[in-house]
């Protein structure tokens, strides 16, 4: 009796664990960093928050410059970015802490180029960006772009071109400056907004414009372009296999960066919120928003990271 009684208690305590470690994660994430990412962070937060009412996870949306800043400062638990750190802000964070701060891929993303629906523009190189967006001209454009008709737009086409960027803050704004300015200095007749939402409202309602964003922000108000890497390239549109693959030209990864100390395991409450960003479930609302999920084995080994 006394082992059927002890039996009882063990497949009791075993079916409530789960239940009492869920009642468990409970305090505050704070998430400071990526525009772009803040989509995902704000959703993922939404859904998680349901299922754990104790939970509470504040996102500030302000730009990927913003996430090192605030986890060198101790002012942020999450660093989303959507590029990655770069060799002065890993070298901060090396100096303050003496290791690196660990990255978790959590999405894929892309930059879209985009015009007005009526443009009839389908196609652009790298170097036409650059020669549209720089002052510098590195990737070897011989003349900058400033009107539709050198850009082989047709005859028909509007003329001036007015091109339209992200702010200095945004990871947006920086990768695009990597991938398709090489490296170069933006001209300063760029006009630049604090958010990609309002980047696809200027282009949908001027049919002079051209922008980049987010792909997850594009919309049927605007037309996003085909891109080559260089003439001789062929000219591929962003879609989802087209970006997972890496074959669009600017494909790039979403990263929620963190502070972890090495060898060292982390709190249950960010451990937990970033395991449920890497399932199957909260992959679905990647794709619901627009971007790209990973697939199984990206999120297996993004878990690895956390564990």
């Amino acid at each position: 009796m006394k082992l059927l009684r002890f039996a009882l208690l063990v497949a009791l305590v075993a079916c409530t664990s789960p239940a009492r470690a869920l009642e468990g994660i409970a305090g505050t994430l704070t998430s400071v960093g990526s525009d772009t990412a803040s989509v995902l962070i704000t959703r993922w937060a939404a859904a998680f928050q349901a299922d754990h009412p104790g939970a509470r996870i504040q996102a500030q949306a302000s730009g990927s410059a913003s996430a090192p800043i605030a986890l060198i400062e101790g002012a942020a638990d999450l660093g989303p970015m959507s590029r990655p750190m770069n060799a002065s802000e890993e070298a901060a964070f090396r100096a303050r802490y003496g290791y690196a701060p660990t990255r978790v891929v959590v999405a894929h993303d892309a930059i879209a180029v985009f015009v007005h629906p009526d443009n009839p523009l389908a196609t652009a190189t790298l170097a036409d960006l650059d020669a549209i967006y720089s002052s510098t001209r590195a990737c070897g454009a011989t003349a900058p772009i400033r009107g539709w008709n050198d850009l082989r737009a047709g005859s028909g086409a509007p003329q001036p071109l007015l091109a339209i960027g992200r702010d200095s803050g945004s990871g947006t704004h920086e990768l695009f400056r990597e991938l398709a300015l090489c490296g170069g200095r933006y001209r300063a007749e760029v006009v630049a907004w604090p958010g990609n939402g309002a980047v696809v409202a200027t282009v949908a309602g001027n049919r002079e414009a051209i922008g980049y964003a987010g792909f997850g922000f594009v919309n049927g108000l605007v037309r996003p372009l085909a891109i080559a890497r260089s003439p001789s390239d062929p000219a591929i549109a962003p879609d989802e296999r087209s970006i997972a693959s890496g074959r669009y030209p600017l494909s790039r990864a979403i990263y929620v960066y963190l502070n972890r100390r090495p060898q060292q395991a982390l709190a249950d409450l960010p451990r937990a919120f970033l395991e449920y960003i890497l399932s199957d479930d909260a992959q679905q609302l990647v794709r619901h928003e627009g971007f790209i999920p990973l697939d199984v084995d990206e999120a297996r080994e993004q878990r690895a990271l956390i564990r």
